[in-house]
């Protein structure tokens, strides 16, 4: 169920609702009048980048050189793992 704002003809209150979709008029919540109509609310504002463009590709950088240290971490600790269970299993 959609929020929409309200404005009453009869008191001139503004007042939001929570109504089901599509719905054009509401009792008025200071006079309790009926019809009061639906308005047009303000868009929201659009959201702004917290980077620059340059800050975005310094924190790429970042990110890749830290996803490459994992993956050789990954590999060098993958050998040794592999390497013990060699010496294991020639060692019986």
């Amino acid at each position: 169920m959609p929020i929409y704002e309200f404005r009453c003809g009869d008191c001139g209150a503004r007042f939001e609702a929570l109504v089901a979709a599509g719905t054009e008029t509401e009792e008025c919540r200071e006079c309790g009048a009926a019809g009061a109509t639906r308005l047009m609310s303000a868009p929201a504002q659009l959201p702004k980048l917290v980077k620059s463009g340059s800050g975005n590709r310094r924190q790429e950088d970042k990110n890749r050189k830290l996803h490459q240290a994992a993956k050789s971490d990954f590999k060098a600790k993958r050998e040794r793992a592999r390497g013990a269970a060699k010496a294991r299993g020639s060692g019986s």
